[in-house]
């Protein structure tokens, strides 16, 4: 489907007529990139005052989760950002402005040294806790606009078998006759040990730096309108095998650890059940990423994205070796055989039939 234009000028107009206090002026103008999304944001300044708009005509399935996701995750006590003027049938929103600088940007600065990264995480950790802990209570699964639940078929078709089409045999080249039905067979285990992985809570879905806000000394989540019920792993497999970080295996592993301390002190809490699920989980994640970063690249242009290719193919194949996956020999076979594709295999393509 063709994504809708946006009128910036429109846009700023409605913003206007509903910025808080009245009219302030025509206000100073600053796109705000949406990454691999289609909607688009905007930073509207006036009055000393800073201010967001989200514009997503088209798509009123998704408009509904993410303003409910808002209010639902604020009545939480998670750090969103307040709606302050919402326009559901065209998708707009007037939003309080979080911050520019993200997790991503403060793990740069941050340097290699794991304590101080390991510091910086900690509020993340409790972040997340929390939303594990109180997400799924009271929870309206009927605005779930992408499936109610991450499941072991949504595991299998939308992760496992995005990454097997965009990634390995579209990006990376590989025969699809090494798909075979014995390989089929390891794939749909796997992502039943994924998808039936607790314990189970709320999954934001995109529990990466990108979307985590870092601004002096506060907190910030945005991108949660994909939020749903599912394995409590998946939201830390996001977090801790980020290519856009790509933390040290060791730090992941002690953030692991520190995360299911946290956890367990909200009650509610199984670890041996999280650490049987964790690596089944974390490869259906970092699959998920991989097929995202090749179908963005080849299918949208989006050639940003191709620096992560490698950390993620890295922490996948890391993932393998271990010996969750000794069952698994055509799947761990297939993985560790696969290179980084070289830049012309990312470049765009044309859309298939």
């Amino acid at each position: 489907m063709p994504e809708k234009e946006v009128d910036i000028s429109e846009l700023a107009t409605w913003c206007r007529r509903h910025w808080p206090g009245g009219d302030p002026g025509r206000p100073e103008l600053e796109p705000i990139p949406a990454d691999g999304s289609p909607r688009r944001f905007l930073r509207l300044t006036a009055g000393g005052r800073s201010l967001v708009a989200l514009a997503n005509p088209g798509n009123p399935a998704e408009n509904r989760a993410w303003h409910y996701f808002a209010r639902h995750l604020a009545g939480c006590g998670l750090p969103v950002a307040r709606v302050l003027a919402a326009d559901l049938e065209r998708g707009r929103f007037l939003m309080e402005d979080l911050g520019r600088r993200s997790l991503q940007e403060a793990v740069r600065e941050a340097g290699g040294d794991q304590d101080r990264l390991a510091a910086l995480y900690r509020p993340v950790l409790e972040m997340l806790a929390r939303l594990q802990a109180d997400g799924a209570q009271g929870l309206d699964t009927s605005v779930c606009f992408d499936g109610e639940e991450l499941d072991p078929e949504f595991l299998l078709q939308r992760e496992a078998g995005y990454f097997l089409k965009e990634f390995v045999t579209g990006a990376c080249g590989q025969d699809p006759a090494r798909l075979t039905a014995d390989f089929w067979l390891e794939m749909k285990e796997i992502c039943r040990l994924a998808g039936r992985a607790g314990p189970r809570g709320l999954v934001h879905r995109d529990f990466q730096s990108r979307n985590i806000i870092m601004e002096g000394g506060r907190l910030g989540l945005v991108d949660f309108q994909g939020a749903r019920l599912g394995p409590a792993q998946y939201d830390l497999a996001s977090l801790l095998h980020d290519p856009y970080v790509q933390l040290p295996f060791e730090l992941r592993h002690r953030l692991r650890d520190e995360y299911q301390e946290i956890r367990a002190g909200l009650g509610g809490w199984d670890p041996e059940r999280f650490l049987a699920g964790w690596p089944y989980v974390s490869a259906s994640r970092i699959m998920q990423a991989l097929g995202a970063y090749a179908f963005l690249c080849r299918r949208r242009g989006r050639g940003h994205f191709a620096p992560y290719v490698s950390p993620g193919l890295d922490s996948l194949q890391h993932l393998v070796r271990q010996e969750a996956f000794a069952p698994f020999r055509l799947f761990r076979n297939l993985v560790l055989s696969l290179e980084a594709p070289p830049p012309e295999r990312l470049e765009r393509v044309e859309e298939e039939a």
